[in-house]
């Protein structure tokens, strides 16, 4: 992710990314969902990595996820991130609970409302980090790749028959990167990506789908979230061919 950080020009001095992306298998030996969380200082070479990844652990009959710091600062497959020089500014305080109307994700909400408010040709990208405090949500876990069936996968529904699914109850730290628009579908961005962690072992952690609804035993959910504004948008390595939507709900 380094690498990607002088792709994006950002200053050897001091700088931070966040996001959500892939893991990196050849560390921790299969598939992974990565919440990237690093910052250096001086140079690239002197780096604070509080990364996180969930893995699917599947052995004995399981169907358990594992969270944990990551090994390295690499990524695989595919990442989003949110630059910035990690100094303190201005930022977006977001706070909402209670669900209401059809729009079951936190972030998708906003960013459809910034969507309807600036149209397709005005995009604005945006990072940063929400917290679940209270509430439960949907996740994904990757499991290890089936040489059989892919990747690549034809469709939507072959992919989302392979993830695994997990429900988790807050508090969880989520990392998102969304876009409002993508003017004429040139960049074909993944308009919305989020992954979450905990820290205390519990093992909770994943691609976060939405919340759900209260009700038997289940709070009633709450946010609290700090974004910025993105100045500028990297598309590297943009793939051959991207999908008309994102492959989940």
């Amino acid at each position: 992710m380094l690498k990607i950080a002088q792709e994006m020009q950002m200053d050897s001095k001091q700088g931070q990314l966040l996001g959500a992306g892939a893991g990196p298998f050849h560390h921790v030996g299969v598939n992974s969902e990565l919440a990237p969380n690093l910052s250096w200082q001086d140079n690239f070479d002197k780096v604070k990595n509080l990364t996180y990844y969930t893995k699917f652990d599947g052995a004995e009959g399981k169907h358990a996820a594992i969270c944990a710091p990551s090994p390295s600062c690499d990524c695989a497959l595919m990442m989003n991130l949110y630059g910035s020089n990690g100094a303190p500014g201005d930022v977006l305080k977001v706070t909402a609970r209670s669900r209401k109307g059809e729009q079951k994700s936190f972030t998708e909400c906003i960013r459809r409302a910034l969507a309807e408010k600036y149209g397709d040709e005005r995009p604005i990208s945006i990072g940063g980090m929400f917290l679940l405090k209270k509430g439960k949500a949907h996740f994904h876990v990757m499991p290890g790749f089936e040489a059989k069936n892919g990747p690549p996968f034809p469709d939507a529904k072959q992919l989302n028959d392979w993830l695994t699914y997990h429900d988790f109850e807050a508090p969880i730290v989520c990392l998102s990167v969304f876009h409002s628009a993508d003017p004429g579908k040139k960049l074909g961005l993944r308009m919305e990506h989020t992954h979450c962690f905990t820290t205390d072992g519990s093992n909770r952690g994943g691609h976060y789908h939405y919340d759900l609804p209260p009700g038997e035993g289940i709070e009633e959910v709450e946010y609290e979230a700090y974004f910025n504004t993105a100045k500028t948008l990297y598309r590297i390595d943009k793939p051959e061919v991207t999908l008309e939507r994102d492959l989940h709900d």
